[in-house]
């Protein structure tokens, strides 16, 4: 005989699947800005033309492209399933730290 679904476990699973929809959500809304900046910043860096005289799009690129870095890589988590979403974590902010570093050695050396 099978027994009826646990409601707890049935609300749990709706949780995780909406709170999974809002992660895809705000990962692309974040990342996006954030892929553009990070782009802006490195092309400027490393481009072939002198398209940013100043090097304001360096510097404001890097800033904003670590605001939205940070906010991708807590964005990021939560796509996964509840149980991982420790892993992905620890992996993201992992992943972000490579990627502000490189972003401020660029900017740096200019």
């Amino acid at each position: 005989m099978t027994t009826a679904p646990d409601a707890a476990g049935a609300d749990r699973e709706r949780s995780d699947g909406v709170s999974r929809i809002i992660g895809v959500v705000l990962t692309v809304l974040f990342g996006a800005p954030f892929v553009l900046l990070a782009w802006v910043a490195l092309s400027s860096r490393f481009g072939w033309t002198s398209g940013d005289p100043h090097g304001y799009g360096i510097i404001f690129g890097t800033f904003l492209a670590l605001i939205a870095g940070i906010l991708v890589a807590i964005a990021v988590p939560l796509v996964f399933p509840r149980a991982l979403r420790g892993t992905a974590y620890l992996w993201s902010m992992l992943g972000y730290l490579a990627v502000a570093a490189a972003l401020v050695v660029a900017l740096v050396t200019a």
